[in-house]
């Protein structure tokens, strides 16, 4: 068994906002993880120019790092990508849309188009933390001077911007969703607002104070902002694709809605929209573009139908487009075969059904009852489900733990080894037979996947019960979820 999922650290009953007088060095050593160091200088003369149309400089970043034009936007290469995993974060692109970075959820900038390497950016490694990236209204190729927020409210320079002050923060609390810069911000005075789980929008390096934003107390559903040209004013976009304006900015209508569903990532605004009449656009988790206002409907060059797999937008000349990071709950998931059923403890189906007499919900727990369930159903039994698994409380230790007696499949007893090879695994396979293992993970903890055949000499087809939609992938791969295999279960 083994814990899987994000660790929600010291929630408050609502948001508690401490000024950051000192806040770029301050905030950073205090995570511990930031290290200053030189690389670009700015005149503080520069001051940034006019945006440019951004409908045709305008991007979706997945989370395995692709960065997919959308309409007539012209490709960006990209320098970093992770197969199978979701880490990506956020995108942002220099005003003139010729180049930017991707942020993993490390905090670390990965140069796209024309962009240089960043070398003094933070990084907190192996800690999902990092949560936006924006560049500044002056920043080029040459001067590539942005920010970087962290999930307690952090803001940090890198490539030669100079620090901010008095943005709100949240010590130990993984609260912060999104950062825009006002768009006058030059070298000598950045401001802008960061915006909370809740809602709350919080000025920064004296922008002005806004008070008329939506909120939601503790319901952490507020997905991103972005600006108008109008100082102050802007608009925040909620997870159902509800669009709220702020500081006197027009009300717009969302051209689509998920009634309580939490299925949008990012808004970003059309710089070439009226003042009378404002505009931009919206992302769904699955990637598909949504034109509000007055912007024109453009066509997104990636679609994942089912795949909660786009993070957030980027475009030229307007500042960040939010983004979120993969659901814990995930939509109900149907892959059904010759083989069986593929099933995913984190269907929310199931998500938060108790396992046994136990405490915990599948979600938490239920990698190897998920896995036992797609076993039953390879050998007829289609009505088991994990619901169905865990609801056998004989069956569960009150730790959560399964029992040998679970794994009794009329007609299919099962082998158990506890120091299984790579060769014992696959003469099983080989004749046809499915084979849970158990793999004890990299930072603690275990996992289980069930193996459903042979691919080539050295490698397997996999179901794994945590990964989105992961019906017979490879077991080999740069997996989250991979470590050394220590149990095997295999059923005749």
């Amino acid at each position: 068994m083994r814990e899987r999922g994000s660790v929600w650290r010291g929630l408050l009953s609502a948001p508690f906002i401490a000024i950051a007088v000192l806040a770029p060095l301050a905030t950073a050593f205090g995570l511990g993880l930031f290290s200053p160091g030189a690389a670009h200088t700015l005149a503080a003369s520069r001051v940034a120019r006019p945006p440019i149309d951004n409908q045709n400089h305008l991007y979706v970043l997945d989370g395995w790092g692709g960065v997919h034009p959308v309409g007539a936007s012209p490709p960006l290469t990209t320098t970093a990508s992770w197969p199978h995993k979701d880490i990506a974060q956020s995108l942002a692109l220099f005003p003139d849309g010729t180049g930017g970075y991707v942020m993993d959820a490390w905090g670390r900038l990965h140069p796209v188009g024309i962009a240089p390497e960043i070398t003094d950016g933070p990084a907190w490694p192996d800690w999902n933390i990092a949560r936006e990236v924006v560049l500044a209204p002056w920043s080029s190729s040459a001067n590539p001077a942005g920010y970087v927020l962290d999930g307690w409210g952090g803001v940090h320079p890198f490539g030669g911007a100079p620090g901010v002050f008095g943005y709100a923060y949240w010590p130990n609390w993984d609260i912060a969703r999104g950062m825009v810069l006002n768009p006058d911000s030059t070298p000598a005075s950045v401001s802008g607002y960061t915006l909370d789980g809740f809602g709350g929008v919080h000025p920064f390096g004296g922008a002005p104070v806004v008070s008329d934003f939506a909120y939601w107390p503790n319901h952490d559903i507020a997905r991103g902002i972005t600006l108008t040209s109008v100082a102050g004013s802007g608009y925040t976009l909620d997870g159902y694709g509800g669009i709220h304006p702020f500081g006197g900015a027009h009300a717009v209508a969302s051209t689509a809605t998920w009634p309580g569903k939490d299925m949008v990532d990012g808004i970003i605004n059309w710089t070439s929209a009226p003042l009378s009449a404002p505009g931009g656009w919206v992302l769904d988790r699955e990637g598909s573009v949504h034109a509000y206002g007055s912007a024109p409907a453009l066509m997104p060059s990636a679609h994942w139908p089912g795949f909660d797999l786009a993070r957030g937008f980027g475009s030229a000349g307007s500042g960040g487009g939010g983004g979120s990071f993969e659901q814990l709950y995930l939509r109900p998931e149907q892959h059904r075969d010759g083989w069986g059923v593929y099933y995913n403890q984190r269907d929310d189906r199931w998500a938060n059904t108790g396992v046994g007499p136990s405490p915990w919900p599948i979600w938490k727990v239920g990698c190897l009852l998920a896995d036992l369930a797609m076993v039953y159903t390879h050998f007829g039994y289609t009505g088991v489900t994990p619901a169905t698994v865990a609801a056998h409380s004989e069956w569960f230790a009150m730790n959560g733990e399964i029992v040998n007696a679970a794994f009794s499949i009329p007609g299919h007893p099962a082998t158990f080894n506890r120091r299984p090879t790579m060769a014992w695994i696959a003469s099983w396979l080989r004749g046809g037979h499915p084979v849970i293992v158990g793999m004890k993970l990299k930072g603690g903890g275990t996992h289980f996947v069930t193996l459903t055949g042979l691919s080539g000499a050295n490698d397997f087809w996999t179901n794994d019960p945590w990964e989105q939609n992961a019906a017979h992938v490879l077991f080999s791969g740069d997996w989250f979820d991979r470590g050394q295999v220590y149990e095997a279960i295999a059923f005749s």
